[in-house]
């Protein structure tokens, strides 16, 4: 019941909408940004195709999970404290130390060591690196043209930039610059594998198409990049259409996937710096006080948000006395949970004890 509640609240026809507006939207930069497909490469049809596809469901999705009852409240909250004009430096301020330690230093998995922060930063940097070089190259807003005998100039939506010289570190670095983002994701997803294979914890959880697919797909695309250069530097092209064609179709698979498996938590990622805006600015609000102990435990905007979303989900935590569970701390919430427990259990004793006396009686 309450998932029907929850899904009945999803307006699918606006999500839809959206994300077909995406996609056209992207179609037309795409359009726009090669110069009317003058700077674009035919042979990269199919990345662009899925490319699109790919985009405007992950908007589409994206909608849908905006949608949901804590998504929505946390997205609303966000929003309206950052745009407090008391309080828009500090936001700002905040919001910045936010976005680049979570997001550029990755600092909020480092808490859980060394090892998976190295996993995590090395596949999210490599991702997110990969796709800055190839997604501008393949809707043709970047492309190379070859001046002189050695020198290249690139192009950036048809307006020309620096000329490198074509053995300079610079420009092998710049040519190269997916090989390096291959390695870091296999690196990191060797990492991520291996703790699949021994931690317990991981182990007791985990679920094949979840958890391993995501790593699998991304090694494979970052093998196959690396077999493409392989095959045209050091074997003068051998297999190069073949190694091309599954490399492309592998890279179309993934973003077929990346709207509906785990890897969407990258599109999520963000949002995380909303969520920490509305935790801090919760805690300078009015706080709340446990009925039951009287001690402040959260912000009051807090509690009354949890309060409507779990309304929304369809359940309700009443107390006798007029109160919601949600009002009352954690400590107060495990005592009278026990207190409950012992009660149900002073009751059936009481019950057992009068079975056994009507069965003497008997």
């Amino acid at each position: 019941m309450t998932g029907e509640r929850q899904i009945s609240t999803m307006n699918y026809g606006s999500s839809t909408l959206l994300g077909v507006a995406a996609a056209a939207l992207l179609t037309v930069l795409v359009m726009v940004g090669s110069r009317n497909l003058e700077n674009y490469d035919s042979a990269l049809f199919g990345y662009t195709v899925a490319s699109v596809v790919a985009f405007g469901a992950i908007v589409y999705r994206y909608a849908l999970w905006l949608q949901r009852p804590a998504t929505r409240i946390y997205w609303k909250r966000g929003w309206q404290l950052y745009r407090q004009r008391n309080k828009f430096v500090k936001n700002t301020g905040s919001a910045a130390k936010t976005f680049f330690g979570n997001i550029v230093a990755q600092k909020f998995i480092f808490k859980r060591g060394f090892n998976r922060w190295l996993m995590h930063f090395l596949i999210a940097w490599g991702c997110v690196l990969s796709a800055m070089v190839t997604f501008p190259l393949v809707f043709g807003w970047v492309h190379f043209e070859l001046e002189g005998d050695l020198g290249y100039r690139a192009y950036l939506f048809g307006f020309p930039l620096q000329l490198m010289d074509g053995r300079s570190l610079q420009a092998w670095v710049t040519f190269h610059a997916l090989d390096f983002t291959a390695v870091m994701v296999i690196a990191g997803c060797a990492i991520a594998i291996h703790r699949r294979l021994h931690d317990r914890g991981a182990i007791a959880l985990q679920q094949f198409l979840l958890d391993f697919v995501p790593h699998l797909l991304l090694i494979a695309i970052s093998v196959s990049g690396l077999m493409l250069t392989a095959s045209s530097l050091w074997f003068q092209g051998y297999m190069y259409s073949f190694i091309s064609l599954s490399h492309q179709a592998i890279v179309i698979m993934t973003l077929f996937y990346l709207p509906f498996g785990k890897l969407f938590h990258i599109v999520q990622r963000p949002a995380s710096i909303g969520v920490e805006l509305y935790q801090k600015n919760s805690a300078e609000l009015t706080r709340a006080l446990c009925p039951r102990c009287k001690t402040d435990f959260a912000g009051q905007m807090w509690i009354d948000d949890l309060n409507k979303v779990v309304s929304e989900l369809g359940f309700d935590y009443t107390m006798p006395d007029g109160t919601k569970l949600q009002d009352y701390c954690p400590r107060c919430k495990r005592v009278m949970r026990g207190l409950a427990y012992s009660g149900l259990a002073n009751k059936s004793d009481g019950v057992f004890q009068g079975a056994r006396a009507a069965a003497a009686k008997d």
